[in-house]
């Protein structure tokens, strides 16, 4: 997508605009991000790991993987395409894979189980508490990490197939996920577990924040399709802004140690 592109950024070097790109730093990370609007034109995903997800008014054999979607930003297949890997965090509705020509967008938060299963919209769905949404987070970004970074191998699909499991187990504390699969069920089990952070090693610093997508004009009700966590990814000018500002920073502390020797002479 286009906020995801290569970004370019300006090298300041006047006396005081460390502390004027400090405050537009933080002004641009502190403001609100406007909502994102997301053509999924198409959808993969592995089919070799199956579960069976048991419980109040469900009991459904499901594929158990992250997808990875083709898509457009916008409401439609126009421009660049980009692709990007989704958790489902919705074990009440379904989508399909292949071609999917739906309209999602990032209005919403990732603050119930989803469990809208009426005509009216944002009714009978349980809230998530803050330590569920933080689980939730690290598991996704740490999916993806693997998804990016492990080499292809078994490993890699029931590690994948388990994050997927245990996303839906936090998610949904009253429902049982049960793969065939006993490798996968061990690390469900850990990455669902209380002490997950021990387990989520082996690729670097994982982050909690994430994209909550949903379908447009839909989430809420029965007629949704399922919706999805993306590992959140910082805007373009964000990194611009951090990036110079990172620069000026080192520029200036070079600038001050080779002012101290000479200092020091004048001093004595």
């Amino acid at each position: 997508m286009s906020r995801f592109n290569a970004i370019q950024s300006a090298s300041l070097a006047l006396k005081g605009a460390l502390p004027a790109l400090a405050f537009a730093c933080t002004m641009a990370m502190s403001a609100p991000a406007q909502s994102a609007e997301y053509f999924l034109q198409s959808a993969t995903m592995d089919k070799s790991r199956t579960a069976t997800i048991s419980g109040p008014g469900l009991n459904q054999a499901v594929y158990m993987a992250p997808l990875y979607f083709t898509a457009y930003e916008g409401t439609a297949a126009v421009g660049d395409s980009f692709n990007f890997v989704g958790f489902c965090v919705d074990i009440f509705h379904s989508i399909s894979t292949g071609v999917l020509n739906l309209k999602y967008d990032d209005e919403n938060a990732l603050e119930t189980d989803s469990k809208y299963l009426t005509s009216t919209p944002f009714v009978g769905a349980a809230p998530l508490s803050d330590q569920q949404v933080l689980q939730v987070g690290r598991l996704v970004n740490y999916g993806t990490l693997v998804y990016d970074q492990a080499p292809s191998s078994t490993s890699k699909i029931d590690t994948l197939a388990a994050l997927q499991g245990a996303i839906w187990r936090v998610i949904n504390p009253g429902y049982t996920v049960t793969s065939g699969n006993g490798a996968v069920n061990g690390l469900m089990g850990n990455f669902a577990s209380a002490n997950y952070m021990d387990y989520l090693t082996g690729y670097g610093h994982v982050n909690s924040g994430i994209t909550f997508i949903s379908e447009t004009g839909k989430y809420g009700t029965k007629s949704a399709h399922q919706s999805f966590a993306i590992a959140a990814v910082p805007e373009p000018g964000t990194w611009a802004l951090m990036i110079g500002g990172f620069g000026l920073a080192g520029a200036m502390l070079r600038r001050a140690r080779r002012m101290q020797p000479a200092l020091a002479l004048v001093r004595a």
